[in-house]
């Protein structure tokens, strides 16, 4: 079979997860939820969709659940139908035209629900929506996005169990860097490491970001987006972020590496995020809140430094609230720590002109006792040569 060594949920953990949903669309006041993915990056932007069906297909998807009544899978691009039958947990998988709107009314009305409140989860393309709005006149759409995703935060003992298999895939990354990490390796050298270790541990890459800089002559304050060809040198700052996941649930490390002696200022910069990642860890615990986060954070600005990045995010598929800055940003949504949620700490002092600076986290998962790191390597830069 195509789907042979795939990652599934059980269908207990599938019907749990539709079942909330259900709950989520009488809170809500909706008959269903129209639910739509995307492929962006890895296909994080069927993260929404995956979650109810355990399908996340290449391309445009809509998942329409109803209140009542079985759930239906529509996928774009014909030749993806067999994939998603493959693996998919709703039993009626379909498949639909690049601009499916006309398909998506008719089974609506079918399901008896032309004069109905729907719920829309996701970032819908406007042909779409202006697509169903005329075709069905009746209908009021709602957009539950945001209180959909907060479902997601608190995972199952099955979602921690793919989250601690990615933690392990990035902790096998970082052991291969301190391995290998030498002068004259390329930037992009890391790159293609990271990608086969990752597959040789059962996990699937999704990125890294990295930046290299010589600490007496510094350019760099965070890990890059772009992974260029320049050698490693001794003398060194390298900042690495990195991602993993496994059944597209991810974890995320962030890990600064040393080559060679650090300089005074690095170590300074060094003393204060380490501080800061035990401040911030302090106050995950169930009952805090988001706020405590972005405040404990404030060490890094007392200290006359800045941050560049977030220094705290939710995480499972993708980006999840909280969305934490540091003091002298924005202060985040309210939102209360909860048990078994998973969340990513990533202190990142730099200095004013943002020219020097590491970054340094990993995901934990908040318990009774606290956070509780998801991997294994230490929580400090890595010191080689």
């Amino acid at each position: 079979m195509s789907a042979e060594g795939i990652p599934r949920f059980t269908n207990a953990e599938i019907a749990r997860r539709q079942f909330a949903a259900k709950k989520l669309m009488e809170e809500q006041g909706v008959a269903a939820l129209l639910v739509f993915g995307h492929s962006g990056r890895r296909r994080h932007n069927q993260a929404d969709v995956y979650y109810l069906t355990n399908c996340a297909p290449q391309h445009e998807s809509y998942a329409l659940v109803p209140a009542k009544g079985d759930p239906t899978l529509f996928v774009t691009h014909y030749n993806h139908l067999a994939s998603a039958k493959d693996v998919s947990a709703v039993a009626d998988v379909r498949r639909a035209h690049k601009r499916p709107a006309h398909q998506l009314a008719d089974e609506i009305s079918k399901r008896g629900l032309s004069s109905a409140r729907i719920g829309l989860v996701g970032t819908f393309f406007y042909q779409d929506i202006d697509g169903l709005r005329a075709e069905l006149p009746g209908v009021t759409f709602k957009d539950v996005s945001d209180a959909f995703r907060l479902l997601r935060l608190t995972k199952s003992e099955e979602e921690l169990a793919f989250q601690r298999k990615a933690s392990a895939g990035c902790d096998a990354i970082i052991a291969a860097f301190t391995r290998e990490i030498r002068p004259g390796l390329e930037e992009r050298d890391l790159l293609v490491m990271s990608e086969e270790v990752a597959w040789k541990a059962g996990c699937e890459p999704d990125f890294i970001y990295l930046s290299s800089t010589p600490m007496k002559a510094s350019k760099y304050c965070v890990p890059n987006q772009n992974v260029s060809r320049r050698k490693l040198m001794m003398g060194d700052a390298i900042n690495t972020e990195l991602t993993v996941a496994y059944g597209l649930y991810s974890s995320q490390i962030l890990r600064p590496f040393y080559l060679g002696e650090p300089t005074a200022e690095y170590e300074r910069i060094r003393a204060v995020m380490v501080e800061a990642y035990d401040r911030m860890r302090a106050v995950c615990v169930p009952g805090r809140t988001a706020q405590d986060i972005h405040e404990a954070s404030g060490y890094i600005e007392a200290q006359g430094l800045t941050t560049v990045d977030g220094v705290a995010h939710g995480f499972g598929i993708d980006l999840l609230p909280p969305s934490i800055r540091s003091p002298s940003f924005d202060p985040p949504v309210p939102l209360t720590l909860r048990r078994n949620m998973t969340l990513v700490l990533q202190p990142n002092p730099t200095t004013k002109d943002e020219l020097m600076g590491l970054q340094v986290g990993d995901m934990g998962l908040i318990t009774e006792e606290g956070y509780k790191s998801m991997h294994a390597t230490p929580n400090d830069v890595i010191r080689l040569g």
